[in-house]
């Protein structure tokens, strides 16, 4: 596949077109996406599967131009519920995670499992948020964890949990185009909820997963119970479980999402844990992120947690309030700073870089390779920084050195808080995306 950087993606929608016909094919882990480049156009793209990344696993690859709604990649027939003796039907089963081989494709189906401390967190949040039905999508430890407090319904791509769990408990999924294998009126019937009922999304996916595909999944199942239950367009309390540095892909994709600092820790992840010597000294960098108000979420003060009066949530012991930012800045479990040339609150082993007008790491720095990856703090686009704006300079606003802020002067703020900025430029924000034009 191409690199995701430069890759553009067109998600596979949920409804079919006007003609009746597929909108892709499909190979046999459900709808394919279509990958094509930023210079090309989509027809010259290819389809490929949507959960496999590696051809190996799944080789499924036709060129966009060859489709035409019909032909190769026909939808398959759906699945008949696995009929195993005993599925579904003891009301003591215990956690088969606890015994079964954990798949290892890190790309598609790699399964790490929550450990009790995380189990409990979450289960205190749903007690916390009145939470009455929960959906684990690709999180079958939580699955076994809730489903004797509150009602719950595992999506997963593991056919095994099949042998364990009904049709009213379990049903065979694709969480990267939101196909359903098996009948998925059962489902559909656990989303229809009474006017007492709250449900709850809990996703755990693959970190290998494209944001942009969990994200078009979840606004589809969103649709989905807001349909049944008749509902104009309602939001969908959610809980997606992913690693902090994809922060910004999941905001760009679900503006609505914030980060809870709680650190998810797995059982089975030497890397994903505050224990054993390969953990990370600051420990999982695996977080929450969740459209619920942070302030209506608890986390444990006896696993190091406090509560931010000026924020009004709950953060990390470490993560120290600026008044300056007017926040808790910190995002990886390190005790940030505030750097008064940067004006704004940066990690603590970084030095500035007066040249870059960043604070940056002190080793492997080449300014003009990192200049060409940041935002511009005056026209808001990616590529350069402020002193080689080229809207800046052909502005009213003429300024030729670079001391302090570029457009009063000053040197106890940088332009993205300057009082004089609204004179030179207009900034529109809409959809959690802000566009800026120079006046």
């Amino acid at each position: 596949m191409f690199d995701s950087k430069s890759d553009k993606l067109l998600i596979q929608a949920e409804e079919e077109d006007a003609a009746g016909g597929e909108q892709h094919p499909r190979c046999e882990h459900g709808p394919t996406v279509l990958f094509y480049r930023q210079s090309q156009l989509p027809r010259q793209g290819y389809y490929a599967c949507s959960a496999h990344r590696d051809s190996k696993l799944c080789n499924f690859h036709l060129p966009a131009d060859q489709w035409n709604g019909q032909g190769p990649g026909t939808e398959p027939e759906e699945r008949e519920y696995p009929s195993l003796p005993g599925n579904g039907s003891n009301p003591a089963l215990s956690d088969p995670t606890l015994s079964l081989t954990a798949l290892s494709q890190d790309k598609v189906n790699a399964q790490y499992f929550f450990d009790e401390a995380a189990l409990n967190f979450l289960a205190e949040q749903c007690r916390v948020l009145g939470v009455t039905k929960v959906v684990c999508m690709g999180a079958p430890r939580l699955h076994f964890h809730l489903r004797h407090k509150l009602q719950s319904f595992l999506l997963d791509l593991d056919e095994r949990f099949a042998g364990y769990l009904g049709p009213g408990e379990f049903c065979l999924y694709n969480m990267c185009n939101n196909h359903f294998f098996y009948n998925r009126r059962p489902f559909e019937k656990f989303l229809d909820c009474s006017n007492s009922e709250h449900l709850l999304i809990v996703t755990d996916p693959p970190f290998g997963c494209r944001t942009e595909l969990i994200s078009h999944t979840l606004r589809s199942l969103r649709r989905l119970h807001n349909r049944i239950n008749q509902l104009p367009s309602t939001p969908l309390s959610i809980f997606w479980i992913y690693p902090y540095y994809s922060a910004n892909h999941i905001k760009q994709e679900m503006p609505e999402m914030d980060m809870c600092d709680y650190r998810i820790n797995y059982t089975n992840h030497l890397r994903y844990t505050n224990v054993g010597r390969q953990s990370r000294f600051c420990g999982s960098p695996v977080r929450m992120f969740t459209n619920v108000p942070l302030r209506l979420l608890r986390l444990p003060l006896e696993e190091g947690y406090k509560y931010c009066q000026d924020c009004d949530c709950y953060t990390a012991k470490e993560n120290l309030h600026c008044s300056r930012c007017g926040t808790c800045p910190s995002v990886n479990g390190q005790t940030y700073r505030h750097c008064d040339h940067c004006d704004t609150c940066v990690k603590p082993n970084y030095v500035h870089c007066p040249s870059c007008r960043r604070c940056t790491q002190r080793e492997g720095h080449t300014c003009s390779f990192y200049q060409s990856k940041q935002h511009c703090w005056l026209c808001g686009e990616k590529g350069h920084i402020e002193s080689n704006c080229s809207k800046f300079r052909n502005s009213k606003l003429k300024r030729t050195k670079d001391k302090g802020c570029l457009i009063c002067g000053k040197h106890n703020h940088r332009e993205r808080r300057c009082n004089h900025r609204r004179k030179y430029f207009r900034e529109l924000h809409f959809m959690g995306e802000t566009s800026i034009q120079c006046l």
